[in-house]
């Protein structure tokens, strides 16, 4: 079987790649990248609280979910958010969502920040929206959402809720993983990943050329490229269908 290294976050859905993968004729192996530290959840509670003051929430990554959970400590979501226009991306995100606010949401099929702001613009066209969408993020988002949705007259009132940082374990778990024959491919999910990793590969002076590289999605695959690695296939979205896909095609 060929060797699939996954080069992603810890969270629950591995189980759901591996399954996939392995049913392909690959073999799965999961090296975590990247670990995270909440900050600022009084100041996301007290937004949470005032639902009247916004138009809805957005969610672009499962732990800005886990900080409007982790904020509301144990209480349940005000169900006046429920009436308002919420988002996010990623099925695995909308299920979450779903699971653990009772809260639904729209756009988890647009793959990323810059189509969900496309998909939004639409779905929003001839409502009245007056009032900023609450976004609970992380230290490195991109400012591509924010930009396109200021763009198209809307607003967003950005919280800062968590911290990435490398996996204590990456440096030697990424060497476990090449002392032996190189991967068929490398898999990465986020540019903070190839960030953390390239790290890695350039201190150990790692051999990549008999690995293909996958990328998932077109900021990862750009964050990619601009290491100076070639990327071989890209997944449009985060999901093991879509990677399972991509592979299939390389």
């Amino acid at each position: 079987m060929r060797k699939v290294v996954i080069l992603k976050s810890e969270n629950d859905n591995s189980e759901i790649y591996s399954a996939l993968l392995q049913k392909n004729g690959f073999e799965a192996v999961f090296v975590p990248t990247l670990d995270f530290c909440f900050k600022n959840l009084d100041v996301l509670r007290d937004r949470l609280l005032s639902p009247y003051k916004y138009s809805g929430l957005i969610f672009t990554s499962p732990r800005s979910i886990s900080a409007v959970r982790d904020a509301l400590g144990g209480q349940r979501l005000k169900d006046d958010w429920k009436t308002l226009e919420n988002y996010c991306v990623g099925e695995t995100s909308h299920d979450l969502i779903l699971r653990t606010l009772e809260l639904d949401t729209k756009g988890q099929q647009s793959g990323n920040a810059s189509n969900l702001a496309d998909m939004m613009k639409t779905d929003l066209y001839n409502k009245t929206i007056t009032l900023p969408f609450l976004f609970p993020c992380g230290n490195l988002k991109q400012d591509v959402l924010q930009n396109k949705l200021s763009e198209y007259g809307y607003s967003i009132d950005s919280v800062e809720v968590y911290e990435t940082i490398p996996h204590k374990d990456l440096d030697r778990n990424l060497r476990q993983v090449f002392s032996s024959a190189a991967p068929d491919f490398l898999m990465f999910f986020s540019p903070s990943g190839i960030s953390y990793c390239g790290a890695v590969f350039e201190r150990h002076k790692l051999d990549l050329s008999g690995s293909r590289i996958v990328a998932i999605g077109p900021s990862t695959k750009k964050a990619i490229e601009n290491k100076g690695y070639t990327v071989h296939r890209t997944a449009e979205k985060p999901s093991p269908e879509y990677v399972v896909s991509a592979l299939l095609e390389s």
